[in-house]
């Protein structure tokens, strides 16, 4: 019996000697990773609104030219890194370590919304505009912007379609506010700055009712519309199975009223159950599971019949995950579920065990995840690192060198959660 309990308490001893050396190795991890994101995949002047600045690229490949930098979706990525900057200041402040720099960086990042929207008009010819209207560019990245970044060449939504009257893709659209609306939820909770979350209140209103324009009929239309060709950029159709989450996580986040057209009324939330019952899981992978998700995580929403969101999201991830196994991710957008927890607490909730979220931790690699050619052939970061993010796992195919605002994102929010 001695010899059993001897041996059990040396067990005991050394695992929480290997999870101390791994949560030390973590914490490390981060900060080169966070060093990284801010020296190497953006330029940061502590002014959010100096053209270019606080606004990450998605990633960087090697290209005929040489290196590139490549900004896609960028206000969708930029959520996602106020989201890392609010988990950031949070995790600190628990810690007792100084705030002061995160607070300043998180600032800029939400000035680059009010930057985004001030410029563009201007991108289509046009000054008459000079106040934020809710028509924002995804980023503001000019080609010769190469020497402040450190690249040979820059590939960016603002180059392919400034200036192109039919252009789409540099405009707003309902999935730039799914990532957007993480971040400011995540930064109204867990940072107490009055001026802050002033600005995030207009922004998000701005946001969701550039969603809205009149139609065609003389009536409002859940639809984005370029004030200055009129050409739209994402119709009715595709917005309105959405757009009762939008209505509430505008009104909810922004403090004002941003209803219309029966969106607040039981068809249209009837509309969003269904939506969220029935995620499509195919084999190409589908986006709309990520909003689905990211919005109620938002709303702690899990539908008429689950009054536990938390629990609802998780079994959604597990179904995804069961339903494409060859995404190879063990959780499919781990970091969902715990933004949940982040905003509306734990009391009461059944958590995943830490070790699924160590697992992902401790096999990120310090230097960041990268896909490259080596004699034709795809050399991948070991899974579940192998994908541009765990963000969007069906990404398998992008080479270059990842952000990892996943990973940076996701350890502030297993250090809040679960220490």
């Amino acid at each position: 019996m001695k010899k059993i309990v001897t041996f059990c308490l040396l067990f005991v001893a050394s695992c929480g000697q290997i999870f101390a050396q791994n949560k030390a190795e973590n914490a490390r991890k981060y900060e080169l990773l966070r060093e990284r994101l801010r020296m190497e995949f953006m330029y940061y002047t502590g002014d959010g609104m100096e053209r270019g600045t606080s606004l990450p690229m998605e990633r960087k490949y090697v290209g005929k030219s040489g290196v590139t930098g490549y900004w896609a979706d960028g206000t969708w990525w930029q959520g996602h890194y106020v989201a890392l900057l609010a988990t950031e200041y949070a995790r600190l402040k628990k810690e007792g370590k100084p705030t002061d720099e995160t607070l300043l960086e998180l600032r800029c990042a939400i000035d680059t919304y009010n930057r985004l929207d001030l410029a563009a008009e201007h991108c289509w010819n046009c000054d008459t505009f000079t106040q934020p209207n809710g028509f924002y560019l995804r980023d503001d990245i000019y080609r010769m912007d190469t020497t402040r970044m450190c690249l040979n060449m820059i590939y960016c939504d603002r180059y392919v379609n400034c200036g192109n009257v039919k252009a789409k893709g540099n405009a707003p659209s309902q999935d730039q506010a799914w990532g957007s609306y993480l971040g400011f939820a995540l930064a109204k909770k867990l940072v107490n700055d009055p001026e802050l979350n002033k600005k995030i209140a207009d922004i998000v209103y701005r946001m969701v009712t550039g969603m809205q324009s009149v139609g065609s009929d003389g009536k409002l239309h859940w639809q984005v519309v370029n004030p200055v060709t009129k050409v739209v950029i994402q119709p009715e159709t595709d917005i309105q199975w959405l757009q009762y989450a939008h209505d509430r996580i505008g009104s909810m986040l922004s403090g004002r009223d941003v209803t219309f057209k029966r969106s607040d009324k039981g068809e249209w939330r009837s509309m969003w159950n269904i939506v969220q019952d029935n995620m499509l899981i195919d084999k190409d992978g589908n986006f709309r599971w990520y909003g689905i998700l990211a919005m109620s995580a938002v709303m702690n929403d899990g539908g008429t019949a689950n009054s536990d969101c938390y629990r609802w999201m998780v079994r959604c991830c597990e179904k995804i995950a069961k339903k494409r196994p060859d995404l190879q991710q063990k959780l499919i957008f781990p970091h969902l579920p715990l933004i949940n927890l982040a905003l509306y607490g734990t009391q009461g909730r059944t958590l995943v065990p830490r070790a699924e979220y160590d697992y992902y931790l401790n096999s990120a690699p310090a230097d960041g995840a990268v896909t490259k050619t080596i004699d034709g052939k795809t050399v991948r970061t070991a899974v579940p690192w192998h994908s541009l993010s765990l963000f969007c796992p069906w990404h398998t195919k992008d080479t270059g060198w990842s952000n990892m605002i996943d990973y940076l994102l996701l350890y502030n929010l297993v250090e809040l959660i679960y220490d």
